[in-house]
């Protein structure tokens, strides 16, 4: 009952929502004649396509737990976290449901939260998923506590036991919603979408007009109603057919305005401002008009470093300080990302890199075919060097004998 009275009393440090001249509610804005918030926002092709290619991408790649010992770096196998963020953080995801959510509530709502639950002994047993509209921040007395009321309950986390990732804010405390602050150019996306419906259905507006030269009385009026009912059912079996009307009728067709005609072009146009909302290049919401065959593998390449890398950083540096302790981190355990499926590259691009890394020296036959997922083979975990990048010196010194080397 007390942290139900401190949730209906104690207002959010931040809210996400921003102040506008619109009606604004607590979870969405309505712009004109369309209502945008987090949910409705995903009906629009381009948010979700969005939203889908970030929260996939950073959810495909693996991310493992490693530890630095010395000048060695393994897999931290031993450590508790790894089996939660590699393959299960708890009973309901995969590792790759649990990423692929938060970043959708990242991307939406602004924050992701996660429940970091330990046993007795301090050690992590699961990440349990908290929805960010049934999780606020509270500051009780000026001590910030995280409040969660679902229905399980009501519930109050420690800052050190909740994994935060925020979106772009205005503060350092919580992220504000990409979607609501770009709220007038999302909706005039799902206006555009409602009016494109309204038009092709129809939108109550005539095909025609049909004038009368002369005055028609009441039943006159009805009859010509009737007659031309039953002459458009007969057309509608019968394509391009002739509509025979009676004497002293004229019918004029009416034609699309320039408005309507260019609605294409807009949708165009607002697809292309999601896209940069969200910091995702055109081509990877299957916008090709810009990109070419030439141009597509740089394009991929900045996706990684300009889109991915910002969430992978921000993701990875979380992690580190709310799942491992102070001494964790300065005895070498560290989360990372493998960006290397990404950067993955076509067969031949492949082997021009495993190449040059075995004949330069810092890569082993054995560790290129770990990463083919090919099997060790013996007396290939020698390093090469190829003979143009030999130290001159060294070689001059393991070939001759101190008494072959004579003064000139």
């Amino acid at each position: 009952m007390l942290l139900d009275s401190i949730f209906r009393s104690v207002s959010l440090e931040n809210p996400s929502t921003p102040i506008t001249g619109d009606l604004v509610d607590t979870d969405g804005i309505f712009k004109s004649d369309v209502y945008v918030s987090p949910e409705t926002a995903m009906k629009l092709a381009a948010v979700y396509a969005c939203i889908y290619v970030l929260s996939s991408n950073l959810a495909q790649m693996p991310l493992h737990v490693m530890r630095k010992n010395n000048n060695r770096v393994e897999p931290a196998r031993d450590h508790a976290a790894f089996y939660l963020l590699h393959d299960e953080p708890n009973i309901w995801q995969t590792s790759y449901k649990w990423r692929e959510l938060k970043q959708r509530h990242i991307l939406g709502w602004g924050n992701g939260y996660t429940w970091v639950k330990r046993s007795r002994r301090g050690e992590i047993s699961s990440l349990e998923c908290c929805m960010p509209w049934e999780t606020t921040l509270l500051n009780t007395g000026g001590r910030y506590t995280y409040g969660v009321y679902n229905e399980e309950g009501a519930f109050a986390i420690s800052p050190d036991d909740m994994i935060h990732i925020r979106a772009l804010g205005n503060n350092q405390k919580m992220g504000l919603s990409p979607i609501l602050q770009h709220a007038e150019t999302i909706g005039m996306g799902m206006s555009g979408q409602k009016y494109t419906e309204s038009f092709f259905s129809g939108n109550a507006r005539p095909a025609g007009i049909i004038s009368v030269k002369g005055e028609l009385k009441k039943e006159s009026w009805s009859w010509l109603k009737e007659a031309w009912k039953k002459a458009v059912l007969a057309l509608r079996s019968q394509e391009n057919k002739t509509l025979l009307l009676p004497a002293d009728l004229d019918y004029k067709a009416l034609t699309v305005s320039p408005v309507d005609a260019q609605i294409i072009e807009m949708s165009k146009l607002n697809r292309s401002m999601i896209a940069g909302i969200f910091n995702v290049p055109a081509h990877m919401i299957n916008d090709l008009e810009k990109a070419t065959f030439s141009n597509i593998t740089q394009q991929a390449i900045q996706f990684v470093r300009y889109s991915m890398m910002p969430w992978v950083t921000n993701w990875e540096q979380e992690l580190n300080r709310r799942l491992f302790t102070r001494a964790e981190r300065a005895a070498g355990y560290y989360t990372r990302f493998n960006l290397t499926g990404l950067l993955r590259g076509t067969p031949q691009e492949r082997a021009q890199f495993y190449h040059f890394a075995i004949t330069d020296g810092w890569m082993s036959r054995n560790e290129a075919r770990a990463f083919e997922d090919m099997n060790p083979v013996d007396g290939l975990d020698e390093m090469l060097v190829s003979v143009n990048a030999a130290n001159p010196a060294s070689d001059f010194k393991t070939t001759k004998k101190p008494e072959d080397i004579t003064d000139e």
